[in-house]
């Protein structure tokens, strides 16, 4: 009995590990910049905010094409204007966050609002 205790106490274990490793996912270039760093640089004439705006679209591209099970656009046909203000506007309230986190919420927002 003792042996098979020590099994499922390790698979359990296992089970943890594999769902907080899965939870964890790599970013990379643009995705990593504050928010705050957004903002500011968003009110600036610096030459970043158009990879970062770059990134956002791109993330939500990836998005449409490995995330969502329909072929639609999940920003509905939102402009890059509309996506950029959207992403202004988390910034704003959550200037602790990363593009990353905000690109995520602005898709789940999307997605919610799509039924999807």
């Amino acid at each position: 009995m003792k042996p098979f205790c020590g099994i499922a106490i390790a698979a359990s274990l296992l089970v943890s590990v594999a769902q907080i490793a899965a939870e964890e996912r790599a970013v990379l270039g643009q995705g990593n910049v504050s928010c705050q760093a957004w903002s500011a640089d968003r009110n600036s004439e610096r030459g970043e905010t158009s990879a970062r705006v770059a990134w956002v679209l791109g993330y939500i591209t990836a998005f449409n094409q490995y995330g969502s099970k329909s072929q639609a656009d999940v920003s509905s046909g939102r402009t890059t204007e509309q996506i950029t203000a959207a992403i202004d506007d988390h910034c704003s309230q959550h200037p602790a966050d990363n593009v990353y986190r905000a690109s995520a919420a602005l898709v789940e927002e999307f997605r919610q609002k799509s039924g999807r």
